[in-house]
C-alpha cells in the first residue's frame, strides 16, 4: 500500500496498538468462523464449549463521531456499559478487554477513554486492574473478520489461562493517560 501521513495505514507495516509510537494499522487477509449456540443446547448435546457470551451491545454514534473513520468516546462508552449491564458483570471482575486497537494516534486514545468511562476512570475504582490488547498487532486488521478473530483470540486465551502480550508495544500512548484508567497494556 502507499502510505499517506494522517491516514489509517502504518508507515512501516507494523501495528503498535496503544503505543506512544502508534502511527497506523495494517490490513490483513483472513476469514474467521465462530459457531454460536444457546448454552443449554450446547450443554445438552455435549458440544465442546470454548466460551460463553453473556452479553453484547451495538451502537451507531452517527453525528457524534470524532470523524468519518473515528468513533466518539460517548458512543463507545454507552455500548461497553450496556454490554456489561446486559451480562450482569461488575467491571472490576473483568481481567482483560480485547479492544479494537488499530494503533492509530487518534483511535486508540478515544477507545481507552470510552472504556475508562464504562469501566470507571480509576480513582476509587482503581487503576491498572484490567489488561487490554488487540489482535491487530499480530495479524493486522482483517476488516469484516476482525471481530470474529478477536473473539477467537479471547476464547483461546480463556481456555489456556494465558493472555498473549501485545506485539510492538514499548510505552503507552501518552494521549491515553492510561495510568489514570483501569487498564494496562498486556
Amino acid at each position: 500500500y502507499k502510505y499517506a501521513e494522517g491516514e489509517i495505514l502504518s508507515p512501516d507495516g507494523h501495528c503498535r496498538a496503544f503505543d506512544d509510537n502508534a502511527a497506523g494499522t495494517l490490513f490483513g487477509s483472513g476469514a474467521a468462523v465462530v459457531v454460536l449456540r444457546r448454552l443449554e443446547d450446547a450443554l445438552r448435546e455435549g458440544d465442546n464449549i470454548y466460551a460463553v457470551i453473556r452479553g453484547s451491545a451495538v451502537n451507531n454514534d452517527g453525528y457524534g463521531k470524532a470523524g468519518y473513520l473515528a468513533p466518539s468516546v460517548d458512543g463507545q462508552a454507552r455500548a461497553a456499559a450496556e454490554a456489561l449491564a446486559v451480562a450482569g458483570v461488575d467491571p472490576r471482575s473483568v481481567s482483560y478487554v480485547e479492544a479494537h486497537g488499530t494503533g492509530t494516534p487518534v483511535g486508540d486514545p478515544i477507545e481507552v477513554a470510552a472504556l475508562a468511562q464504562a469501566y470507571g476512570a480509576g480513582g476509587a475504582s482503581g487503576t491498572g486492574f484490567c489488561g487490554i490488547g488487540s489482535i491487530k498487532t499480530n495479524i493486522g486488521h482483517l476488516d469484516t473478520a476482525a471481530g470474529a478473530a478477536s473473539l477467537i483470540k479471547v476464547a483461546l486465551a480463556m481456555r489456556h489461562g494465558l493472555i498473549p502480550p501485545s506485539l510492538n508495544f514499548s510505552r503507552a500512548n501518552t494521549r491515553m493517560q492510561i495510568e489514570k484508567t483501569p487498564f494496562e497494556v498486556v
